[in-house]
């Protein structure tokens, strides 16, 4: 009965994405920078996507984000979209076992895997002889920034619309 309920969430999420995502991921996000960082929006969200809703979604919405952010960036097209499909598709895969997760080793797996992230992309544009020190702090900073919100998000989430039962009750897709 939940899922019914629940169901006109998606199409309301595929019609916000397109219309609020690249605004707030390019101008919003840079008011709330701290320091020179900012948050990842794609990537929090393919995280949240693939945990929420499977391995397929979570690949779908990972490579759009992906797609998204390398189509409006200055860079080269293909890292994020690449990037950010296996982090939903790798979530969704680990569903059932991210969602027994405490909110703190989901923090946990975030900050790793926005690390991992941000060093391959760097690694990628500019070499494993390039200055990585300096970049370091940055990653370090989106790191603890995007888990941050994964945090926030999933507390609110989890706690607030008593999800969590949902989540865990309705198993591997």
């Amino acid at each position: 009965m939940k899922t019914a309920s629940l169901r006109w969430l998606y199409p309301l999420f595929i019609f916000s994405v397109f219309i609020f995502f690249v605004p707030t991921q390019t101008l919003l996000l840079e008011t709330i920078r701290i320091g020179s960082v900012k948050p990842d929006l794609g990537l929090i969200m393919a995280y949240l996507i693939g945990l929420g809703w499977g391995r397929n979604r979570g690949l779908f919405w990972g490579l759009l984000f992906g797609g998204f952010q390398d189509f409006f960036s200055i860079g080269s097209i293909g890292p994020h979209f690449f990037f950010k499909g296996i982090i939903g598709f790798g979530t969704g895969l680990l569903e059932t076992f991210f969602l027994y997760f405490s909110l703190q080793a989901h923090a946990i797996v975030v900050f790793l895997i926005s690390l991992l992230h941000d060093l391959l992309g760097e690694i990628l544009f500019h070499g494993a002889s390039g200055s990585l020190m300096g970049v370091s702090y940055t990653m370090l900073g989106r790191a603890l920034y995007n888990s941050s919100i994964v945090i926030a998000i999933l507390f609110l989430v989890l706690k607030q619309s008593r999800l969590e039962e949902f989540l865990i009750e309705r198993g591997p897709r």
